[in-house]
């Protein structure tokens, strides 16, 4: 945003950890974190499905049963019994019986992950054509089939006749009995095989697939068989929806070298056409561009010196916002929405040197907000958390903080004037979803800072990272990630939200035409088309 560009100045079926009541039960994520996100974290390298995952809304728990104190009314057989060793309640057990569950009113979703455990009891013969198969299967009521598996209690050398299909399907698999269980003759049922096997296993398992209805009906069942002597129940059951995915804002991006506006897909940076043509309406030299309250799009344009304000779906031009000269203004660098709906602009060249203030609704003048305390050309602007101005001041190599409500200057512990954080050649800055505040340098780097003291955390993003080179903006995309415009590079840069990892060029250079970009922001998510 800097005038003229002052670089100087898964069905899946898996095994999961295991979830008892009192020892070992799977516990709920408070992280937020995907596996992906996990992953990206310990610095594996992201396949094209795992960078579409990162834009998936994480997992949210719904409903959960450990039987410890019965079965509730959801459950068709709400029939429950202890081990016999009493260390375990659980559903069942049953033979040659369905059971199901059923769940109404779940919250709008497009995907469903389950986890149970299933109890294998008694003389359980897998693919024995003599005395089953033995199958167990589990499937969505009108829905897919999730699992359809034989399983053997069989612990003796492998023999053909007592396999199992699981982890396989059935017909198909032939596996050693047990083959996957993650508890074996743990539940105090006695081996009555004859031929060396276990009274009891137990089958951690987890299924997920798409589904998107408000109720939600699991049927369990063990097929009719000519020896039925084998029993089967369940523990630990939950399940967990995935939110319904909200359609993501595009990109937009200024193009310096015509004055224009460019459009790239939220999710993939793929080019997706011209938003703004180049001058509409005047533009000459875009800086700041920022989203307003009524969902249009503002641009502070430097060599126009004024405001002009564009549909925020079309790109068409709607008109001029703040007049040339209007409070004093001279060539706007940026510009933001306070938390009071009105219209901040910093006004660093040929006009106030100060931050000024203009009616969010009508664009009229109401003052100059912010001036002093060291203010030397004012360029970059956000608002924290606490609601408090912070301020990139270019000359002074200084970031400053201001009253959000009066304008006042708020230095740091140990600080005057107004500054925050001093000695530092800023370009843009940001705060980050963990509500720290993050600076972009002239070093090529990016730094966080605690929000409240202005004390530095760390290098977020090192020196060159990717070959981050010019940043000239700073923003934190829909999906977490951070995102800055590389202005000798023609490009756009992404790293890891939480880890300052560098992950891809999201715009490749040149895409499009890019060419020389200053600013950079994300349609909102109801914009997006």
């Amino acid at each position: 945003m800097n005038g003229k560009w002052l670089w100087s100045a898964v069905l899946a079926v898996c095994f999961i950890a295991g979830c008892g009541v009192s020892d070992g039960m799977e516990q709920e994520d408070t992280t937020g974190l995907s596996e992906v996100e996990e992953a990206r974290d310990e610095g594996e390298f992201l396949d094209e499905e795992e960078l579409e995952a990162q834009w998936k809304q994480p997992f949210q728990l719904i409903y959960e049963e450990y039987f410890g104190k019965g079965a509730g009314p959801e459950w068709s057989i709400p029939r429950t019994s202890k081990s016999p060793n009493g260390k375990r309640r659980f559903l069942g057990p049953f033979n040659q019986e369905e059971v199901a569950l059923q769940l109404e009113d779940l919250p709008a979703h497009d995907e469903i992950k389950v986890t149970l455990e299933l109890f294998v009891l008694k003389t359980w013969d897998g693919n024995s054509t003599c005395c089953g198969p033995d199958r167990w299967v589990a499937q969505v009521d009108g829905g897919p089939v999730l699992l359809d598996a034989t399983f053997s209690n069989d612990d003796a050398p492998f023999d053909p006749e007592f396999s199992q299909s699981y982890p396989g399907p059935y017909p198909g698999g032939s596996n050693p009995g047990l083959t996957g269980a993650t508890e074996k003759g743990t539940l105090g049922y006695p081996d009555e095989s004859g031929y060396g096997g276990v009274g009891d296993s137990i089958y951690r398992l987890t299924f997920t697939f798409p589904h998107s209805a408000s109720g939600l009906k699991l049927r369990f069942t063990d097929p009719p068989r000519g020896d039925a002597n084998e029993l089967w129940g369940l523990d630990c059951v939950r399940i967990k929806v995935r939110p319904k995915e909200v359609k993501q804002g595009d990109l937009l991006v200024t193009r310096n070298t015509d004055s224009s506006v460019l459009r790239y897909d939220g999710r993939t940076g793929a080019f997706a056409g011209v938003f703004i043509p180049p001058g509409s309406g005047g533009l000459a030299n875009p800086q700041g561009m920022t989203y307003g309250p009524d969902g249009n799009l503002y641009i502070a344009g430097f060599d126009s010196r004024n405001v002009l304000r564009y549909d925020g779906r079309t790109g068409a031009f709607l008109g001029v916002f703040v007049t040339p000269g209007s409070g004093g203004l001279g060539a706007p660098n940026d510009l933001i929405f306070g938390p009071d709906g009105h219209l901040y602009v910093s006004d660093g060249f040929f006009g106030t040197n100060s931050v000024l203030r203009y009616d969010g609704r009508t664009g009229a003048f109401l003052g100059v907000f912010a001036s002093g305390g060291g203010l030397s050309v004012p360029q970059h602007l956000a608002f924290g958390p606490d609601g408090n101005l912070f301020v990139e001041s270019v000359l002074g190599n200084d970031v400053l903080r201001y009253d959000g409500r009066t304008g006042a200057p708020l230095p740091a512990p140990g600080q005057s004037g107004a500054v925050f954080i001093g000695d530092i050649e800023v370009v843009p800055l940001a705060f980050g979803p963990d509500s720290k505040l993050y600076v972009s340098t002239t070093a090529n780097d990016v730094r966080r800072y605690n929000g409240r003291t202005g004390a530095l955390i760390d290098v977020f993003v090192p020196p060159g990272s990717g070959g981050l080179n010019s940043a000239n903006d700073l923003v934190f995309g829909p999906d977490g990630n951070l995102y800055l415009p590389s202005f000798l590079g023609d490009s756009v840069f992404r790293f890891n939200g939480r880890t300052g990892a560098f992950m891809d060029l999201f715009v490749p250079p040149g895409s499009g035409g890019l060419a020389r970009p200053i600013s950079l922001t994300f349609m909102p998510s109801d914009k997006a088309r």
